[in-house]
């Protein structure tokens, strides 16, 4: 939360809630409702950043999770480019799940090549965050194809993702499931 010219820490579940802050001379102190949530050491200078280890290590926690969430270990399988994007976007506080949702529809319509030019195009001017790609993309490449994927009844099927689409990976996982008779 901000405060007379500094950022004080609260705990991460906290983000878009409205909290209170009341200060005195020497403690700023974060509510929410009437719960107490955390209690800084009030600082006198501009801009610095006052945060409890408590909170960090919840943030580093949301993170860990981060890495280990299919739609975002999809989007990390495109290469090393990918990866460092990603922890570019994460260093830049941008929406993660977001960005890499847009950047993997990104992916389906133009092709993982042009993405990764896109990307690498990107980082060159430390541009981070999916609507810069979208506009390299839109300025200098035509979509693969329009039209839009089948959508099947099961939602969990529709948000499968596969590096590469092959038919001959379909074909191995339909006669690995026949029983031979």
């Amino acid at each position: 939360m901000r405060f007379d010219g500094n950022a004080y820490s609260c705990p991460p579940w906290t983000i878009g809630k409205k909290v209170t802050i009341k200060a005195d001379a020497f403690e700023v102190t974060i509510y929410l409702n009437q719960k107490k949530l955390a209690a800084h050491q009030r600082c006198w200078q501009r801009k610095i950043r006052v945060e409890l280890p408590t909170h960090l290590q919840q943030v580093k926690k949301i993170q860990k999770k981060l890495w280990h969430d299919r739609q975002i270990a999809a989007f990390l399988s495109l290469g090393q480019a990918a990866v460092d994007y990603f922890k570019a976007l994460v260093e830049a506080n941008q929406p993660i799940k977001k960005n890499v949702l847009k950047l993997l529809n990104l992916k389906d319509e133009y092709g993982s090549t042009s993405l990764l030019y896109a990307i690498q195009k990107a980082t060159t001017y430390n541009a981070y965050g999916a609507d810069y790609i979208e506009n390299i993309l839109y300025q200098e490449m035509t979509p693969k194809h329009t039209h839009a994927p089948v959508k099947l009844k099961n939602d969990a099927l529709n948000r499968i993702r596969l590096s590469q689409p092959s038919l001959a990976d379909y074909d191995a996982f339909v006669l690995k499931r026949r029983k031979p008779k």
